[in-house]
């Protein structure tokens, strides 16, 4: 019995996949986008006919951070995350399209962890797009501070039906392209 309900658990273990999702848009005029790609992530797998690669990535479009992401199926696993990267960026570009409406329904299944804008804390570990850029253009700008590359945010609260507006530093905890930010500062 015993043996039973362990090849079951493992059975179970080995089918089961990450979460799913719809993801709805309609579009309806030109977007710009306003950041280059952040937050990389990448995830390979095993696959029939080779290796699948899913990339995903955040972009502010229109002032909103946007996930684009890809997958594809190919022989080795450059040439599957290459081309993951191509349908990622196709979709980020059907994104900034002029003068067209489109309705989209997807459902993503992905067992990468879901990047979302939240309150953030001094001393928190986080991905540069889980905070908002900075409301003026001179203040988003990078600066190094200690042999660290760090950018301003804002982030915006409502209490007591007022809006309170905070803004902070992040810095980037090692030099890697992947790297984390860790909030120095929120005021």
């Amino acid at each position: 019995m015993k043996r039973l309900l362990v090849a079951g658990l493992i059975f179970t273990a080995t089918v089961a996949h990450g979460e799913c999702y719809m993801r709805s848009a309609i579009h309806l005029m030109h977007q710009a986008v306003d950041s280059t790609p952040v937050d990389w992530q990448q995830l390979v797998t095993p696959d029939t006919g080779g290796q699948r690669c899913t990339v995903r990535y955040r972009i502010q479009i229109n002032h909103n951070w946007q996930t684009a992401e890809g997958s594809a199926v190919a022989t080795t696993q450059a040439r599957a995350c290459a081309l993951a990267m191509d349908i990622s960026r196709g979709h980020v570009l059907q994104e900034v399209t002029p003068d067209r409406v489109s309705a989209d329904n997807q459902m993503v299944c992905s067992d990468l962890p879901e990047i979302r804008v939240h309150p953030v804390r001094i001393g928190d570990v986080i991905w540069q797009s889980e905070v908002d850029m900075h409301t003026i253009p001179a203040e988003r700008k990078d600066f190094w501070y200690k042999r660290s590359r760090c950018r301003m945010f804002v982030e915006r609260d409502v209490k007591n039906s007022n809006l309170w507006v905070y803004q902070g530093e992040i810095c980037q905890l090692s030099n890697t392209p992947n790297s984390k930010w860790q909030v120095i500062d929120k005021y």
